[in-house]
């Protein structure tokens, strides 16, 4: 037989010290973290999102609307734009129209790419009540309302026309009158 020593001993002894309590906040404090990660994810996605309205659509909530930012959409009417600067940042000033309804716009920014007459953009803004002060721009639906944009994008789909479709189109957009029936100042 070997001799026992100290450490085989099998007396009971005293019990570790309690360390759960700091294992227990790690797991907590993971949780909380996530907790906060998802709300934070959330609340950006709800307040980032805008509402998107056809111009007919946009002219029949502007009150409910107020100066609340949402997406426009409607189709340039080609004798209304004006480009121009608002001190040294571009502007366009224009006037689309969608469903019956004309809306004049005030765009801050160079206009997209591909924007040109009767071809629908995309616009994010916001209404304001008051006249548009560009130069050379009296607005189409006058209406003491213009939609001020930030953003545009032109919409467009894979439906190509011929050359000869668009010659005919692009001079029906520089007549005073478009197809909806607004008709531009001379």
């Amino acid at each position: 037989m070997t001799e026992a020593t100290p450490t085989d001993d099998l007396a009971p002894q005293e019990p570790r010290p309690n360390r759960s309590g700091r294992r227990r906040m790690v797991p907590i404090g993971i949780g909380m973290g996530v907790i906060v990660a998802v709300v934070a994810l959330v609340a950006s996605l709800v307040g980032g999102s805008l509402f998107f309205y056809n111009a007919d659509e946009a002219v029949a909530r502007r009150e409910a609307l107020g100066d609340e930012r949402f997406t426009l959409q409607g189709a340039p009417i080609g004798c209304s734009i004006i480009e121009g600067f608002n001190g040294e940042d571009p502007v366009v000033a224009f006037s689309v129209t969608f469903g019956g309804e004309t809306v004049d716009i005030v765009h801050f920014g160079d206009p997209a790419d591909l924007f040109q007459p009767d071809v629908p953009v995309v616009l994010d803004g916001a209404w304001v009540k008051g006249s548009v002060r560009v130069e050379g721009f009296d607005g189409v639906a006058a209406d003491g309302w213009y939609f001020a944009s930030d953003r545009m994008r032109v919409k467009h789909d894979n439906d190509y026309k011929n050359d000869e479709e668009y010659d005919q189109r692009l001079a029906e957009s520089t007549a005073a009158t478009d197809a909806s029936g607004a008709v531009c100042g001379t």
